[in-house]
Formats: C-alpha cells, sequence, structure tokens
C-alpha cells in the first residue's frame, strides 16, 4: 500500500504543478477560452465515444445469453500405503508398512464455451474438458445441463453437446480478415465470474506457442490472435469477439509470470474452430491430411537463391511418408496445393490439415528456379493423439480406456513392466461401476484377449452385444483379479 501511496502522492504533485505553471503563465488565456457550460455534451469526440460505448453493450447483450460456464471433473489417483489395521491409528500416525495402493483424488477444473448451434453444440477448449468425467454446463439462465464431449488434442478444441433446443447462439466470423489493432471483445468466467466482459485490441496475429501438458505429447499452436483484453484462468473456451459480435477466437491461454493478466492474451482463431467443429459433429473426431514435411516461410533474404518470393520452403522431409514418396525435396519450394497458392508454412500446414487422407492431390514446387508439378497422396498423422484414439469410448461397458504410456503411468501410479490399457473414465451408474472398476485400473484382458494397446481392446469388445458378460482381467496395485460386466 506504501507504494500506491506514494505513486499517487507524486501522480498529483506532477498535476498541480503543471496547474500552477499554466496559472502563473497563461491565466488570462484560460479565462478567455473558458469553454461554455454544455461543451462537453456538444463534443463530437464524446459523442463518438458514446457510439463507441453503445458498440460494446450492444454486443454484451447480443453474445452474453450465448456464452456458457462449463465445470469439470477429473478423478486422479495418488500412490499412498496400503497399510492393515494392526498398523493404522497409532498415536503419531500410521506405520511406515505395506504397498503402495492408488487413492482417488477429484479434481475440479472451471472454464467457458460458447453456444455455437441451437440445438446445443458448445465451442470450448480440449484443456477445459478433456479426460473429464462430468461435465456440467451453466446458461446465462442458470439452467444447468450434463454434457457430452468431443475432443480434438491437437488444437486444444472441443465439442460439447446438451440436450437442449431453441438456444441463443454466437455467430463464427472469419478471422482471415481479423487485423491488429482491431478491437477485441473477449467474454468468459475468469476465476469463476461469469458473463465477464473485457475490452482490448487485436495486438498481432499468427502468434506461435508450445505448450507442455501431462496428458500426450504437448501442445503446438501454430497460428493463434494475440489480444490485450483481459484474460485470466476461467476465460478458456470463452469467445473473442469484433465489434459485430462475431466470434473471431476461442480465447486458449495467456503469457505471465505471474498467472495473471498483463496483456498478454491469445485464442484459437475462428476459422480453425469452424473446421474442428464441423469434424467433430460430423465424425466424432478430425480427420485431418498428413504430408511428412517441416515447412517454413521463405524470408526475404532467401528469395533470390530460391527464384521465388513467397512459398513454404521444405526444411525436412520424413522417410516413408507420402511427400517422400511424391518425391519432395528438402529445399523445394511449395507454391500450389491442390489448386490454392500457398505463401507460407502455415498456409501449407492449413492447407494439408484440411485435406482428407486419401486424396490425391497436384503440388506445385519450384526447385532450383523451375516450376515442377508433383501428386502427392495425402495421408493420415502418424501419432495417436489423446482423444483422436480409434473409438476410445466403450458405451457398451461404460468405461473409457487410454494407452499406457509415460505420461499414464506417472499420473496412475503404474509401473513401467505392466501392460494394458488403463482405465480413464468410469460411468456412475454404469454395470462397470457396479463391478467394482475405476479409474486407474488396467485392463489386461477381454474374455481371454490380451489387451495392450487400445485397438485390441476395441477389438476384443466389438463383437459384445446385450445379455453378453465381459470376463475382464485388471490390474489394481499389485493385485490381478478377473470382473465380469454384463452388457446392458
Amino acid at each position: 500500500m506504501t507504494i500506491h501511496g506514494r505513486a499517487r502522492k507524486a501522480g498529483l504533485w506532477m498535476l498541480v504543478g503543471a496547474l500552477v505553471v499554466v496559472a502563473a503563465a497563461g491565466a488570462p488565456f484560460l479565462l478567455k477560452q473558458n469553454p461554455p457550460a454544455n461543451a462537453e455534451a456538444s463534443s463530437p469526440a464524446l459523442g463518438a465515444l458514446g457510439q463507441l460505448q453503445d458498440g460494446f453493450t450492444a454486443v454484451a447483450e447480443a453474445v452474453e445469453p450465448a456464452v456458457v460456464s462449463i465445470s469439470a471433473e477429473r478423478t486422479s489417483r495418488t500412490a499412498s500405503l496400503d497399510l492393515p489395521d494392526i498398523f493404522r491409528n497409532w498415536p503419531f500416525g500410521d506405520l511406515p508398512f505395506g504397498a503402495p495402493r492408488a487413492t482417488p483424488r477429484t479434481q475440479t477444473v472451471g472454464g467457458s464455451g460458447v453456444i455455437v448451434r441451437s440445438d446445443g453444440y458448445i465451442l470450448t477448449n480440449d484443456h477445459v474438458v478433456g479426460g473429464a468425467e462430468n461435465v456440467t454446463v451453466t446458461l446465462f439462465d442458470g439452467r444447468e445441463f450434463p454434457g457430452k464431449v468431443m475432443r480434438d488434442y491437437a488444437t486444444d478444441l472441443a465439442v460439447v453437446k446438451i440436450e437442449a433446443d431453441n438456444l441463443p447462439t454466437a455467430k463464427l466470423g472469419d478471422s482471415s480478415k481479423v487485423r491488429p489493432g482491431a478491437w477485441a471483445i473477449a467474454i468468459g468466467s475468469p476465476l469463476g465470474f461469469s458473463n465477464t466482459l473485457t475490452v482490448g485490441v487485436v495486438s498481432a496475429l499468427e502468434r506461435e506457442m508450445s505448450i507442455p501438458d501431462s496428458e500426450g505429447p504437448g501442445r503446438y499452436y501454430a497460428s493463434l490472435i494475440q489480444t490485450d483484453a483481459s484474460i485470466n484462468p476461467g476465460n478458456s473456451g470463452g469467445p473473442l469477439l469484433n465489434l459485430q459480435g462475431e466470434v473471431i477466437g476461442i480465447n486458449v491461454a495467456i503469457a505471465s509470470p505471474t498467472g495473471g493478466n498483463i496483456g498478454l492474451g491469445f485464442a484459437i482463431p475462428s476459422n480453425t474452430a469452424k473446421f474442428v467443429l464441423e469434424q467433430l459433429v460430423k465424425h466424432g473426431k478430425v480427420n485431418r491430411g498428413f504430408l511428412g514435411v517441416v515447412p517454413v516461410d521463405v524470408r526475404p533474404a532467401m528469395a533470390k537463391s530460391y527464384g521465388v518470393e513467397k512459398g513454404a520452403l521444405i526444411r525436412s522431409v520424413t522417410d516413408g511418408t507420402p511427400a517422400a514418396e511424391a518425391g519432395i525435396q528438402v529445399e523445394d519450394v511449395i507454391v500450389e496445393f491442390d489448386g490454392k497458392p500457398i505463401e507460407s508454412g502455415l498456409a501449407l500446414r492449413d492447407a494439408v490439415a484440411r485435406t482428407a487422407p486419401g486424396s490425391k492431390v497436384k503440388v506445385v514446387v519450384v526447385r532450383g528456379g523451375q516450376r515442377k508439378t508433383l501428386e502427392v497422396t495425402v495421408g493420415s498423422p502418424p501419432t495417436t493423439l489423446p482423444g483422436n484414439e480409434e473409438t476410445p469410448r466403450t458405451e457398451e461397458l461404460g468405461i473409457s480406456v487410454s494407452p499406457l504410456n509415460n505420461n499414464t503411468r506417472s499420473e496412475y501410479g503404474i509401473g513401467q513392466d505392466v501392460r494394458g490399457v488403463v482405465v480413464t473414465s468410469v460411468t456412475p451408474g454404469s454395470n462397470a461401476a457396479r463391478a467394482g472398476i475405476s479409474r486407474g485400473d488396467v485392463i489386461q484382458r477381454v474374455n481371454g484377449v490380451a489387451t495392450n494397446t487400445v485397438a485390441d481392446f476395441n477389438r476384443a469388445v466389438r463383437g459384445l452385444k446385450s445379455g453378453d458378460t465381459a470376463r475382464i482381467v485388471i490390474r489394481r496395485g499389485d493385485a490381478q483379479s478377473l470382473v465380469e460386466v454384463r452388457i446392458p
């Protein structure tokens, strides 16, 4: 408080000093120029500010009903000691004997979302709802609904579906038209304060960022909108808007040494959100193309040597990928992909991602100053990311499973020698829950079939039908057991 007090006093001193000098040197001038009493009301500047203010309030009134608060519950397991009763409740605590066991711990994460279809489809961030057992959506009018999640780990976007109709919606704008300096309005639930509106400008475009993640390999954001509109924890998944009330981005992250807002906020462009929304609603996952190259921009210093001013310069090509098989080489500059001009590395990434795997497309490259047309068959990304595995959720059993990797082994305290798939969620009240299966259990066999991968698990349960019984071998800590789950 002392620092703030001194700062205010210093500022006051400066103002007082300025007034004294003006009064001494220019009092007659000030007296002659004394404005009329009604000057404030007739000022053109104030009129323009009033119109701008009306614009902000119009956006709030139009869009706030379409912004929701989201609560997501996840259960993780932490290692503790499984002690016989004789070693418990001693005067100085439990005696340190016994085998480690996993203790469930529930964590609730809060975020925001925006309704984009009146039949209950909501855009948000994957890091808000991904991997959650229970998702609750609270509407502007206070109604609450459970949400079903469709996720895309790669873009950090997710769609939450609620069973409701005739909902207010926000319009997805064209983020390719966004320019630095444009007004930016953020609405969300920072720190739990729902329907909070903040205003700033678009500070920059095409910001790249990599953020570590405990669930997967980490997220790479190739092109983010930067804004100084105040964004804080809880804003994630909420909309970034223009003055027309259109969604130009989905707020996703801040850069801060303290964890609070310092004017460096970032949003996923709305055009990316449109693509992911369409894919998730239609397919339940995002089918994106894969080429197998690392593209970068052609910098001005390179232009003369490569004989082209703009394009995607290929910095590396991975053997055995669609690019390698089509004859694309390092130092090729791709200037056209499937008939569309390519002016940057980002443009190539985006064009490839939006191309369906299996498509045959023409690629024009500049090699040694000469244009050359190649044909490439677009592939699928080789890496399976969280939330995008083949049929990761098994409705028949009422559970979700994930592969065992370094992240899941660390989270659930599972040793490196254990094989199987780990249970990441159990539907409350399901037959699996009644049979005693819980999050963190490792499923090693189903009806005698080893389940070392998610694909193995899916094959083992694919033929199950109503009335069948699944014999499931699970490992929990240092014990292996058999449970039976009847398919409803």
